[in-house]
């Protein structure tokens, strides 16, 4: 774009012309803004309100909002409300507990302001440069989804960070971790998450697929995929020890968060 006359902001000066301008003109260069984050997160326990909170506000990315969707009748929605006011961008929705998973995301994705859209899961943990990491993979690839399929693991009651790699980092792949994907908004249009709560995501990311879609994995920093004590339920069913057996490399250490951030 160019001006005559006035004084425009950010300016691209030329030296060595008078006042720092070709013949009275000044080209300027508006940076694109960069586009906005919806990230959604589902939940049906109450125990994880701080770390699905502390997850978003942590985000060094905007523009951004949260998307929370409560998915077990006995949550308090005026709670979780009460706990996020003084906060911008962040919208809490209930929904009964006998509507699956894959359809409280595609109720998410419904309200979602932004052309893309993100999954955070509710107890695993996302370094602040976890959303501006996987964004600017949009702009040297010709993704629709983007993700980590190469992940670090914390098992708490092992004291244990271990590393795990289903495939190779920055490389395309038929399958992300589900916890970890960043969606074009406008692929929803075409295919959405099917009506169930176990399974969702690989059936979402075949589904993709076969219509044509692009998956990229990125690099493993960012996000550690949490294996909490073992009193509570796991998504993944298998033991620790076991689970161990599948990872390359493991450190003993109670500090998970430094090795992984960058």
């Amino acid at each position: 774009m160019v001006k005559t006359g006035g004084q425009p902001e950010n300016p691209i000066v030329y030296p060595g012309s008078p006042a720092g301008k070709p013949d009275g003109i000044t080209v300027i260069y508006n940076r694109p803004s960069p586009p906005g984050v919806s990230v959604m997160t589902c939940t049906n326990r109450p125990s994880r309100m701080e770390n699905a909170i502390r997850n978003y506000l942590r985000q060094r990315y905007q523009p951004k909002e949260l998307i929370i969707i409560l998915n077990n009748n006995i949550m308090s929605r005026n709670e979780w409300q009460f706990r996020v006011r003084g906060y911008s961008g962040i919208k809490v929705f209930q929904l009964d507990e006998k509507v699956s998973l894959g359809q409280c995301y595609n109720f998410a994705v419904e309200h979602a302001s932004f052309d893309y859209v993100a999954k955070f899961d509710d107890d695993d943990y996302y370094a602040p440069n976890f959303l501006a990491g996987e964004m600017a993979a949009f702009d040297y690839t010709c993704a629709d989804i983007v993700g980590k399929s190469a992940r670090f693991i914390y098992f708490q009651d092992l004291s244990t960070l271990a590393y795990y790699e289903s495939n190779p980092q920055f490389s395309y792949v038929s399958y992300v971790i589900g916890a970890t994907m960043i969606v074009r908004k406008e692929v929803f249009q075409h295919v959405r998450f099917r009506d169930i709560t176990y399974g969702e995501d690989s059936e979402f990311q075949k589904d993709c697929q076969a219509a044509g879609r692009k998956i990229f994995s990125v690099d493993k920093y960012n996000y550690v995929t949490i294996r909490h004590h073992s009193s509570e339920p796991h998504t993944y069913p298998l033991e620790d020890y076991e689970y161990l057996r599948y990872c390359t490399e493991c450190w003993k250490t109670r500090d998970f968060i430094t090795p992984i951030t960058r």
